[in-house]
């Protein structure tokens, strides 16, 4: 027995009852209607497969079931068999719905009626089989786009710690020569400044040279930084790691761009953190991203915060990042960590959370966010500790 229901639509009860034997010793699911309104109450409660209607009936004609069923159930498949048939009549019809056939009354042969059914609930399954193909189609185009756009920022980013390495290699000698020359200088100074000088030259120089020193020291720290990115860019996923390290590398980068916004960077980082196994210069991205993000989020005399915290019960190590901006819209955040999802201008591609979160997933770790409006927002990494990765599977600790 066929259960895809089909439903008959016509006035003539003598023809409405034939048609529904008809079928039904097919092996359909038959159900009848004696009027368009009553098609239509049929057609709001229950999904039929195929709708037989006449054209001239009582109440509502055939071709309000026709635009009704066409409005409420696009799926199903439509025959007209009437005995007011014109060619004005037809083209109405097809133009109102899912048309499959147009029939004239009365049929030469009644058995013709199920080899019309049959052809209209194959015409029906092609199309839900299209719909379904061209749907994952277009999620198999979507994620190949998202894939595309990863494998990009992955070679972007080898490109980036290649030349880091070399930059950084370069710069080493002569900076450590700078740095040195400049401490000897102001030691110098500080024992004996020379006599032509007086107070305010004095005054003057020395806070100069204190200024070279600290720039040096500055730049040190970014060629350490860099040489720290480029080393562990080729390193293994699973390698044990200081979360605090890798923070204070991605605030090389990033301390002076809040500063010149006039934003304070405030550093609540626990010092009794145990290890955490994974890849530097990949959570440097994470962390890195939080942080500019939560610089674009606030306003001149904004905060932005980074918490560091171990919790032994979970053994997970959370990083928290928090600005001081207006929060993001509820509705937003479903939505907050998808690939291409955006709501600044459209010259933001929308990855930077999206990448995120995939690589804190790698990590076997999680990100969430927690925002009100007008209130801020505090973005959440947990990721486990190297312990807890040695005693449980990456699988149980990623379910």
């Amino acid at each position: 027995m066929n259960l895809e229901p089909i439903l008959v639509v016509d006035d003539e009860e003598g023809l409405r009852y034939v048609m529904t034997r008809q079928l039904r010793s097919a092996g359909y699911t038959v159900e009848a209607a004696e009027d368009g309104q009553e098609a239509i109450e049929k057609l709001s409660e229950k999904q039929y497969a195929v709708v037989i209607t006449d054209m001239k009936m009582p109440r509502v004609d055939g071709l309000g079931v026709i635009q009704k069923a066409n409005e409420i159930a696009p799926n199903t498949e439509l025959i007209v068999l009437t005995g007011h048939g014109s060619l004005e009549n037809a083209v109405e019809a097809f133009k109102a719905g899912n048309v499959a056939e147009y029939l004239l009354k009365p049929l030469d042969d009644i058995g013709l009626l199920n080899a019309v059914v049959t052809r209209a609930l194959e015409k029906r399954h092609l199309k839900l089989q299209n719909r379904q193909l061209t749907s994952e189609l277009q999620c198999a185009y979507e994620e190949l786009k998202k894939t595309s756009k990863q494998l990009i920022q992955s070679e972007k980013m080898s490109a980036i710690g290649q030349l880091a390495a070399g930059v950084a290699h370069e710069l080493n000698n002569p900076l450590t020569a700078v740095l040195g020359f400049a401490q000897f200088i102001d030691e110098k100074v500080k024992e004996q400044a020379p006599r032509e000088w007086n107070d305010e030259d004095t005054n003057r120089i020395m806070n100069a040279l204190q200024n070279v020193v600290k720039g040096a020291h500055r730049c040190r720290d970014i060629v350490a930084s860099l040489i720290r990115f480029s080393r562990s860019s080729h390193a293994e996923l699973h390698s044990e790691i200081d979360i605090n390290q890798v923070l204070m590398d991605a605030f090389v980068f990033t301390e002076h761009l809040l500063l010149r916004q006039g934003i304070t960077l405030v550093k609540n980082l626990s010092q009794d953190l145990p290890k955490a196994i994974g890849s530097a210069s990949r959570l440097q991205h994470v962390f890195t991203n939080l942080i500019i993000n939560a610089q674009q989020a606030s306003s001149e005399g904004g905060v932005v915060t980074v918490t560091t915290q171990y919790d032994p019960n979970s053994q997970t190590i959370a990083i928290m990042v928090e600005d001081s901006g207006p929060g993001i819209q509820p509705d937003h955040l479903p939505h907050i960590f998808e690939a291409f999802y955006t709501t600044r201008p459209e010259s933001h591609a929308g990855l930077g959370l999206s990448i995120a979160s995939q690589i804190v997933q790698e990590h076997h770790g999680e990100i969430t966010v927690q925002s009100q409006p007008e209130r801020g927002s505090r973005f959440i990494v947990s990721l486990p500790i190297a312990k807890a990765l040695e005693t449980d599977p990456p699988d149980a600790l990623a379910a």
